[in-house]
């Protein structure tokens, strides 16, 4: 019996995370890919120093985890972190990294921020469970099935069930029922900017809305493209919602919205088809502060080429370029790579203002003030007024 339990005791010592070998590939990394490792070198290397003892001689993982994610603010840079599989950051990055070999995550089709008072809700994607169950930005969940709440692993349980949240909206306290789903985080993210698609019957007016929520990959672009030159190309006017979310790569992204707006009539002597290219109708964008990275830049483009006006409020300035590195403890460690300069300017920690600011997203029943105050400029244009006859 002694031997077993020395047995035992010497496989626990082993089980140990080795977190001073962990820090040093962590450290290499950085190193090795930080967009400033030249230009700031003095104040990187003095960083790693301060911060390596106490990252190294961690004592659990979660205190590793928290040691390294004080160092990384001690940087100050935007697209930098570190995320386990605790995280739901962790599955977009596996989602970038691997894409149709990514991970799933349990998800209720919210993301989540963490606060002093627990889980708020972030963002709410389009026509998914948190949407349809009424779920709220702002709302804090506190239990899921009467147990402690977090964003992924309390759901893992549940993948496939519906089940009942309790969460506090303000002073009140409610209960939901919801369906917990397992997506890959890029297709769910675009099966919600797809479900965003809408016309808006306003004054008359038939308003063209969509909600892009992440520049990832080319079938975000198509998937804008589709709408314009499809459901939307018909409307008096358009609304490119880009709160929240995340980045990507801009290229593309505004060749409809610039294009000459031309109707092409293709005839043969058995069918007509009739095609647009380009969309000149009056335009407004609707920007947050969830509005980051390659969103912001095409913020800019939008803004410079006088096509929209920008509704909302200031965008995140978060605007370094990144992508994930898997560890071998399998976490990923997001290291900004390279500055993003628009004309010559940094957008970093600048961003992008609004010309219409709205100080409050939703009021307290939920309705989109952002979204009231676009489609109250869009009704004040003239309908034959188009981009490409200004």
């Amino acid at each position: 019996m002694i031997v077993t339990a020395l047995a035992f005791f010497a496989t626990a010592q082993n089980s140990q995370p080795d977190f001073a070998k962990e820090w040093q590939e962590i450290r290499r990394s950085i190193s090795r890919s930080y967009y400033a490792r030249k230009t700031r070198e003095a104040e990187m290397n003095r960083i790693l120093d301060e911060f390596g003892v106490s990252i190294g001689g961690s004592r659990s993982p979660a205190e590793f985890e928290s040691n390294v994610n004080r160092m990384i603010d001690a940087f100050h840079d935007s697209h930098f972190s570190y995320l386990t599989k605790s995280d739901q950051g962790w599955y977009l990055m596996d989602s970038l990294a691997k894409r149709d070999t990514a991970e799933s995550m349990p998800n209720i089709g919210a993301w989540f921020r963490k606060t002093p008072s627990g889980y708020a809700v972030q963002m709410l994607l389009d026509g998914l469970s948190a949407m349809a169950s009424d779920l709220r930005k702002g709302d804090v969940i506190e239990q899921i099935e009467g147990r402690p709440f977090t964003p992924v692993e309390s759901l893992r349980p549940f993948v496939g069930q519906e089940v009942s949240l309790t969460l506090r909206r303000g002073v009140e306290t409610l209960s939901r029922k919801i369906r917990v789903n397992s997506p890959r985080v890029l297709p769910m993210f675009l099966e919600a900017s797809t479900n965003s698609v809408k016309i808006i019957e306003d004054h008359g007016r038939r308003i063209g809305y969509f909600h892009l929520w992440t520049m990832a990959n080319d079938d975000f672009r198509s998937a804008l493209s589709n709408a314009i030159y499809g459901k939307l190309k018909n409307t008096d006017g358009f609304i490119l919602d880009l709160r929240d979310g995340f980045g990507g790569r801009p290229e593309g992204y505004a060749d409809p919205l610039f294009r000459p707006e031309v109707e092409l009539d293709w005839i043969t002597s058995d069918n007509k088809t009739e095609q647009l290219f380009g969309y000149g109708r009056p335009m407004v964008t609707i920007i947050n502060e969830g509005s980051r990275s390659a969103k912001e830049v095409l913020s800019y483009i939008l803004k410079k080429g006088h096509r929209c006006t920008f509704v909302g409020s200031r965008t995140a300035g978060n605007v370094l370029g990144t992508f994930p590195e898997r560890l071998s403890n399998g976490s990923y460690i997001e290291i900004p790579i390279a500055d993003v300069f628009t004309d010559g300017s940094r957008l970093e920690g600048k961003g992008v203002s609004p010309d219409i600011s709205v100080p409050q997203e939703f009021d307290s029943s939920g309705k989109d003030l952002d979204l009231n105050s676009a489609l109250g400029h869009l009704k004040n244009i003239p309908t034959f007024h188009r981009f490409d006859q200004a």
